[in-house]
This record gives C-alpha cells, sequence and structure tokens, in this order.
C-alpha cells in the first residue's frame, strides 16, 4: 500500500487546473465561432452528418452554437459532448460511431499529423491584441538587424487579426508573418518570434529549431519581445528518465491517441526496442489518461504514453510511476539516436530512427547513475534463463507447477475478476420476479419496525 502515499510536498506544491470556464453573450456567438463560415462549408460540400467538437471550457457556447447551425442548414449536427482522448486532437473515433462524414473542430488544436481522411474545419479561438504595442515592440527588435530574416510565428488565437498585423508591421522585405498553422520550414536562417503565450507550442518549436534564436511577444501582457530559451529542467528530466527507464523491467505504454498518424508504427517501434533488450511490456488502453487509470497497474516501473505532442500529461508530478515519451525510450535503448534533439512529438523523429541502421541491443554492462549499482540488460526473467537459474517456475513432488506472481503477469493473473461468465448450461434458467419496491431507507416488504431500528 506504500505506492499509494505520496510526500505531503507534492500536494503543497501541486498546481490546480484554473483554466476560466467562458461563456459568451448569445449576440457574439455568430462572429466568434464563424456560423456563416460553417454553413457554408457543409452546404458546399453537401454534407449531411457533422460533428461539432468543443474543448471543456468553451461547453457553455456549444448549444447556442448547434442552435444557430441547425436553423441556417435545416439539419442536424452532431455535439460530441466528451472526447476520447484530448480536446486538442480532433476526435475521429466518437465522430465514427454516428458514420459521420465531416467533423468541426473549436478552441485550440495541436496540428499533430492525423491518421484519419475525415473532412474536417478549424475554427480558432480569437483573443485581443493591441496591434500598436506590437508594430512598436518589433520596431524596436529590428534596430539593426536590417539583413536578417525575421519571421512572425502567429498562433491560432490571435490569424483572426493576421490581415492587420500584415497591414501594420514596418514595410521591410526581412520581415515575414507567417500563421502557425501552416507547414513552416523551421531550417531557414533568422530571428523566430513566437506571438502568443502557449509555452509547449514554444518548446515544440525551440526542440525543432537547428542553432536558431526564439523569441516571444505575449499579447495577453503586452511586454516587449524577449528571448525565450530552453528549459533546461526538461533536458534534465530526460536524463533522469534515461537512467529510470534502463533500470526498469515492466513497461506499461499507454495509448493516448488513436487519431495522431504513425501510432501503431511508433507503438511497434517501442515493442522492438524493449524486445531486444529483455525488458516486459504491456500495452494498456485507458482512454482519457488520469492519475488513478494508472494506479491500477502498480507493478509497471515505467509508463510510456504515446499521445500529441501538446498532451501535459508528461508535465504532470501526480503520478505514482515515471511518465515517458517515446523519444525518451528511444534515447535509453539506441545508441544511434544520442545525437537526436529532443522533442515531444514522436513523429518529429521517428522517420530518422526508422531509415537508420539496424539497432543493437545495450549488452555492455553499465553502472546506474540513480543507484549506483551495475546494471545488465538481461531481464531478471529473461528467455535465455534455466528455470532453476532465475526461479520463476518451480517443480514440486506432486507434480503442480507454481508460477512465480512478482512480475507484471502474475499481478494481473491473480488481479482477475470473476462473477460475468456466462456458465452455458451450467446454470438453472429463472423467469423474472418482481423485486423490491420503495427507497432504499425504506422497502414496502419490510417490517415497519425494522425502520428505526
Amino acid at each position: 500500500m506504500s505506492l499509494f502515499f505520496t510526500h505531503e510536498q507534492v500536494s503543497l506544491e501541486k498546481n490546480v487546473d484554473t483554466k476560466v470556464i467562458i461563456e459568451n453573450e448569445p449576440e457574439k456567438i455568430r462572429g466568434l465561432y464563424e456560423i456563416d463560415r460553417c454553413v457554408s462549408w457543409i452546404k458546399t460540400n453537401n454534407f449531411r452528418r457533422v460533428c461539432l467538437q468543443f474543448p471543456d471550457h468553451l461547453l457553455p457556447d456549444s448549444v447556442e452554437v448547434v442552435f444557430k447551425l441547425q436553423e441556417a442548414l435545416d439539419q442536424p449536427v452532431y455535439l460530441m459532448g466528451d472526447t476520447a482522448y484530448e480536446s486538442c486532437c480532433l476526435d475521429f473515433i466518437a465522430a465514427g460511431h454516428i458514420e459521420a462524414d465531416a467533423l468541426i473542430h473549436f478552441g485550440s488544436i495541436c496540428f499533430s499529423q492525423s491518421a484519419k481522411k475525415l473532412p474536417y474545419l478549424n475554427i480558432y479561438e480569437k483573443h485581443d491584441i493591441d496591434i500598436k504595442h506590437l508594430v512598436k515592440s518589433i520596431e524596436t527588435f529590428l534596430a539593426g538587424k536590417d539583413k536578417t530574416e525575421i519571421y512572425l510565428l502567429v498562433d491560432t488565437p490571435f490569424i483572426h487579426v493576421l490581415d492587420s498585423i500584415q497591414e501594420y508591421v514596418p514595410k521591410n522585405s526581412n520581415v515575414n508573418v507567417l500563421r502557425l498553422d501552416m507547414d513552416i520550414d523551421y531550417s531557414k536562417t533568422g530571428f523566430y518570434i513566437f506571438i502568443g503565450n502557449n509555452s509547449r507550442k514554444m518548446e515544440n518549436i525551440i526542440f525543432s529549431l537547428d542553432e536558431q534564436n526564439l523569441y516571444q511577444y505575449d499579447p495577453s501582457a503586452s511586454s516587449e519581445i524577449v528571448n525565450f530559451k530552453e528549459n533546461p529542467a526538461i533536458l534534465k528530466r530526460r536524463y533522469y528518465l534515461s537512467e529510470k527507464i534502463k533500470d526498469s523491467q515492466t513497461f506499461g505504454i499507454v495509448m493516448g491517441t488513436l487519431a495522431v498518424d504513425n501510432y501503431l508504427k511508433v507503438l511497434s517501434r517501442m515493442k522492438k526496442l524493449l524486445k531486444l533488450n529483455k525488458k516486459k511490456f504491456y500495452v494498456l488502453s485507458v482512454g482519457k489518461i488520469s492519475v488513478a487509470k494508472l494506479a491500477n497497474f502498480p507493478e509497471m516501473d515505467v509508463f510510456i504514453v504515446i499521445t500529441c505532442a501538446m498532451n501535459e500529461v508528461y508535465d504532470s508530478k501526480e503520478f505514482y510511476k515515471p511518465i515517458v515519451t517515446p523519444f525518451d525510450v528511444e534515447k535509453a535503448f539506441n545508441p544511434e539516436s544520442q545525437s537526436l534533439k529532443f522533442t515531444y512529438d514522436y513523429n518529429s523523429f521517428l522517420k530518422s530512427v526508422s531509415d537508420s541502421c539496424e539497432i543493437k541491443p545495450l549488452d555492455e554492462p553499465d553502472v546506474s547513475l540513480l543507484t549506483g549499482r551495475m546494471r545488465s540488460n538481461q531481464s531478471e526473467d529473461s528467455e535465455g534463463t534455466t528455470a532453476e537459474e532465475n526461479n520463476e517456475i518451480s517443480l514440486k513432488s506432486n507434480g503442480v507447477l507454481v508460477e512465480n506472481s512478482k512480475f507484471g503477469a502474475g499481478y494481473l493473473a491473480n488481479r482477475s475478476w470473476t462473477g460475468l461468465e456466462q456458465n452455458l448450461g451450467q446454470t438453472e434458467i429463472q423467469l423474472a420476479k418482481e423485486g423490491r419496491r420503495g427507497i432504499a431507507q425504506f422497502y414496502s416488504n419490510e417490517i415497519a419496525g425494522e425502520e428505526n431500528s
């Protein structure tokens, strides 16, 4: 039971999600959610079954959006009340339940490569921005940088004022205004200025840059353009997790998405790396990942979460066991990947590692930087050892085989539930009988005197 207790400092330092639930005035709904654009898109493509996907903080406006769309289209639209995984990912799983032929996604989106080809339309949030202050900040930043290319990366909540930004920015040939939902080539030399306040997006960008400079302008704070540095804490955690992965024996591969492209490919890659290094692993699918769900598998040493690059599960400190990315596993078990830069997006490194030469297991023993002990990548229940050497199975005198349950399979076998078996031909068939009437406080077939007992 000690696995389910954490230090009190964890609770004191825990960050509580305080994202404000947004409910706009009805007269603003049409403009904020671009109702006319949605109607035109649906009619132009003659879609009949259209699903609407909202993040939780925009759900109060969803009913009004549905009413306005149905009134304009004279046909039903379907509101998805809950997403299968993360709200930033297009939820093709839920849309497939009604055989939808189109999907409209509202709010922030992660732009992960889609695994499905269902037509979709993105409607972004619309945040305020002081254009004059932005232009003044850009002019100050451009002083002395006449020959350097400048790339303004406009985040999705500010794309609605993109024309104004392009109109008022200094008319320099070296200033390029780019939408963040475009396919941007970060290999170009120059300064990149991110207009927005989403730190995870900036982290994904800076890990994609090759010795480039990334700057940020935060419209919510109307601050000056400042240099965005790589967070050293993230890289330090990567080194720790790499050691933890090498020390561990039992892994849980958690499927956190079925919508991002190549999720099966990266799953196969993780299996291959773990098998080569003789590690035990189990593939888990629990829907939306939570602390309580993963706590049901205390036998796992590490959880490998396959999900989109914007998922905040990697930053959480509430889980009982370490949460790692596919990149961390690749870095730990593939010596050929040491030159790769860290990324949350498994599609960013998957192609380069899959095209490399055949990987080899880490046969050479080394010293763990966490425990200070010698370690080899031979699992305690390796197939290459005999039953007598690892004591996994012992033969009793009466011929009964006893399985060792200290590994994942033994734990799971002992935690199986019974009572839902069909037992065909073993249970007598009975007619339905009338059950109790009343409420739990007092049923009609109970003696009145028992009510006060």
